[in-house]
């Protein structure tokens, strides 16, 4: 596929079959988004709101503004935008609640890390969007927060949950692994909080915020990614690894948004060593990661395939990131490794009935009809990401398109 095909089918998937599928997702009534509907895209109009999920449809539609300049996605954010601060915002103690009920009032209060990170991530994003100073306020008080509480002055990274008074509690959430270990830390949660922090830092220049940036760098590079070149999943307060998978997906996720973070540092020398452990982990997935078709596996435990489904998120990201090598390596094998996923998206996970990507199918591209097309974590900043960010990343001649 010519690359000039290929950023068109980018831009026709992330205009008309995400981002035109979110905006009938607006609550005209009570604010924000409406959260959860079936595998047929039928709305449940009562069922609870997700901040996170709110989070990641304001990053999502402020970015598409910012790549695409159109004027209708910027709006979508705005409404986004003022539901977040009128109803997540915790006034009393600071920091955002983790559920509303479908009015905006609070159904569970809890504060964890992971939400924090995607509400900086959001509102950074919107700021750079709209130019809204009082997003960025917001977004820069967010992390004053996390840096108060959270933050481990001992054994570095930070603790993930707590109450709404910021007391610390079990880290549920995110870090109950399949072996049954409530982990105090998670690869996930501290790629997220980096994530957000990189936004955080291109909206607002902060010494603190890049020696925290390179500082989550070093605890990726050195006690995360193993010495197979894949990242541990869940540890204890002091990085002890508690878990035996690997997560291709969150591997050549993980492989992008690192390189993004060494960006913005000042320590080049630091940051072509993160560009260069990158890439490798990028081939460890090509080696190993792969289908015969093209699909990125899910999981492996012990070096057994426990899960070989087609996950949404993970051949999305996984899109970005083989051509995110390829950049820095243009090997052959990067491109076509990210083309063949949008082959797998394409032929098996885009919904061309009903709209929007199926949450996942299986090896032999049936959908899983019991899985809803919108929930919490279900959203359109995987895939809408993903196909923005490539349509960002193709460079053609100008007039080409």
């Amino acid at each position: 596929m010519e690359l000039h095909d290929f950023k068109q089918q980018l831009r026709s998937e992330v205009t008309r079959n995400i981002l035109d599928f979110w905006l009938e997702y607006k609550d005209i009534d009570n604010g924000g988004f409406y959260c959860y509907s079936d595998f047929n895209g039928v709305v449940d109009k009562e069922h609870d709101k997700s901040v996170l999920l709110h989070s990641r449809i304001l990053w999502t539609f402020s970015y598409a503004y910012r790549v695409l300049a159109e004027k209708k996605y910027l709006d979508a954010a705005r409404h986004c935008y003022d539901f977040l601060v009128e109803k997540a915002l915790d006034r009393e103690h600071g920091g955002v609640y983790w559920i509303l009920d479908k009015n905006g009032n609070v159904a569970d209060s809890q504060k964890h890390v992971y939400n924090q990170g995607f509400a900086i991530y959001a509102l950074s994003e919107y700021f750079l969007a709209s130019g809204d100073e009082a997003a960025l306020e917001k977004a820069t008080d967010l992390f004053g927060l996390i840096e108060k509480h959270a933050f481990d002055d001992v054994n570095g990274g930070y603790i993930e949950a707590f109450d709404r008074e910021w007391n610390e509690i079990d880290n549920h959430l995110v870090c109950d692994t399949a072996e049954e270990v409530l982990a105090e830390k998670s690869m996930n949660t501290h790629l997220h909080i980096m994530e957000a922090y990189t936004t955080l830092n291109k909206a607002w220049k902060s010494p603190l915020v890049e020696s925290r940036i390179q500082h989550l760098l070093e605890l990726m590079c050195d006690k995360v990614v193993d010495e197979k070149l894949h990242y541990g999943l869940f540890f204890s307060r002091d990085w002890q690894c508690v878990s035996k998978d690997v997560s291709y997906g969150h591997d050549i996720e993980g492989t992008w948004l690192m390189d993004e973070a060494a960006g913005e540092l000042s320590d080049r020398e630091f940051a072509a060593k993160v560009f260069s452990l990158t890439t490798r982990m990028a081939d460890i997935t090509l080696e190993e990661g792969i289908d015969a078709d093209g699909a990125v596996f899910n999981e492996l435990r012990e070096g057994h395939l426990i899960d070989t489904d087609r996950i949404w998120w993970v051949q999305g990201e996984a899109m970005v990131g083989f051509f995110n090598a390829y950049q820095k390596e243009p090997k052959p094998e990067f491109l076509e490794a990210g083309l063949r996923c949008w082959n797998i998206i394409q032929t098996q996970l885009v919904d061309k009935v009903n709209r929007e990507w199926y949450w996942k199918t299986y090896r032999d591209g049936r959908p899983y009809t019991d899985t809803p097309k919108v929930e919490p974590w279900k959203c359109p900043y995987h895939n809408g990401r993903a196909c923005l960010e490539l349509y960002n990343r193709i460079t053609l001649p100008e007039n080409a398109l």
